[in-house]
């Protein structure tokens, strides 16, 4: 019987040691920064740390050349936008480039102040408009 103990004695420390045993994702989510992020918040923070560091192998060495990424957060009309409504912002900055400025006012087909001069909806103004042409009262001869 003391064989079978011994016997299952090291059965159960082997499995106690496999199973203490951690094993490696193939994803670290803290980086060297100690900072523990998601894997695209990962590869934004090593961007960032691999552009600084190009910039201070630039600053030291004044030969080397920086490339430039295609966008830029910051237009030339000073404001800071993400890519998509950077891409809005010069498209709008474009059409209202190509509009002459003789056409720049453009009237719509809808007034909200009538000539009673109250602000309505299309629907009510409709409506006021219907009850004023009935309320008309005829010239008194």
């Amino acid at each position: 019987m003391t064989k079978l103990n011994q016997i299952l004695f090291t059965a159960a420390l082997a499995g106690t040691i496999t199973l203490a045993n951690t094993a490696t994702a193939q994803y670290r989510a803290v980086g060297d920064d100690g900072i523990a992020a998601s894997p695209k918040v990962r590869q934004m923070l090593n961007e960032r740390q691999a552009s600084k560091a190009a910039s201070l192998a630039a600053a030291k060495n004044p030969s080397a050349t920086v490339a430039s990424v295609g966008y830029r957060a910051t237009g030339d009309d000073g404001i800071a936008a993400s890519p998509k409504l950077r891409q809005t912002l010069n498209e709008q900055q474009r059409n209202t480039a190509a509009i002459p400025a003789s056409s720049a006012l453009a009237s719509a087909g809808y007034r909200a102040v009538g000539a009673d001069g109250i602000a309505a909806s299309p629907k009510l103004r409709q409506q006021l408009d219907q009850r004023n042409a009935t309320i008309m009262v005829a010239p008194v001869k």
